[in-house]
């Protein structure tokens, strides 16, 4: 029996024109490691709090890749279909680029997922972002059949900010977190499946068979079924 017949949700993935979304095997993780050790945020920008979410930003190799797999390993240790969180890596053409997060606590019932990402420095400011984000929601919306789909940015982070604004994602309060010893104001914003645009490229979803959606909390239906979703 194969590893991914055995937890299911390790096959997931989706694949557009521009960046493909996938769990990672063994060389990629390694790779990711490296790159977020290299660092996520740009050293010249003093308005960004050094406050990724596996808290690696601040330590050098090989702590930071250490640090990095805890946290990515974590993830999968804690999975229960009540409260799951799915980390995947983002690839273009041969590069890893980054990590998109999709995460719930009784999606079943909710229907509302939340969405992370971050991309390596060296690929920022390329579009990768929005193209991540395009891609994880389309897999929210259209594979997982959410009705909602939220995420967060420091105040400060006025990339991230602005593609979910350009997405449609609507204001939804702040709330006040410690950083680095400041208080920092984290935006919340919140995209209903009724105002999602879906994206002019196709997207392709993979694995979500059986097995996988019942990981997630859900009952298989033909609706989110094995085979590949355009």
């Amino acid at each position: 029996m194969a590893l991914v017949d055995i937890w299911p949700v390790l096959g997931i993935g989706v694949r557009t024109p521009t960046v493909e979304l996938f769990v990672p095997d063994q060389e990629a993780l390694e790779r990711l490691a490296r790159l977020a050790a290299e660092g996520i945020y740009d050293p010249q920008n003093q308005y960004l709090p050094r406050t990724p979410v596996g808290g690696w930003e601040d330590v050098a190799s090989p702590e930071a890749e250490r640090r990095f797999l805890r946290y990515y390993w974590a993830a999968f240790a804690d999975w229960r279909p009540e409260k799951w969180n799915l980390m995947l890596a983002a690839r273009v053409g041969r590069d890893i680029i980054g990590v998109q997060e999709i995460g719930a606590q009784h999606f079943a019932v909710t229907k509302t997922a939340s969405t992370g990402s971050w991309v390596g420095r060296q690929f920022q400011g390329a579009g990768y972002g929005k193209a991540m984000r395009e891609a994880v929601l389309h897999l929210a919306f259209d594979g997982l059949r959410a009705e909602r789909a939220d995420t967060a940015a420091w105040i400060t982070n006025h990339a991230s900010l602005g593609v979910s604004r350009a997405m449609g994602y609507q204001d939804n309060g702040t709330t006040t977190r410690a950083a680095e010893g400041k208080r920092v104001d984290q935006v919340n914003l919140t995209l209903r499946c009724s105002d999602w645009r879906r994206p002019s490229e196709a997207c392709i979803i993979t694995g979500l068979s059986p097995g996988a959606t019942e990981m997630l909390g859900l009952p298989w239906t033909p609706a989110n079924r094995h085979a590949d979703q355009v």
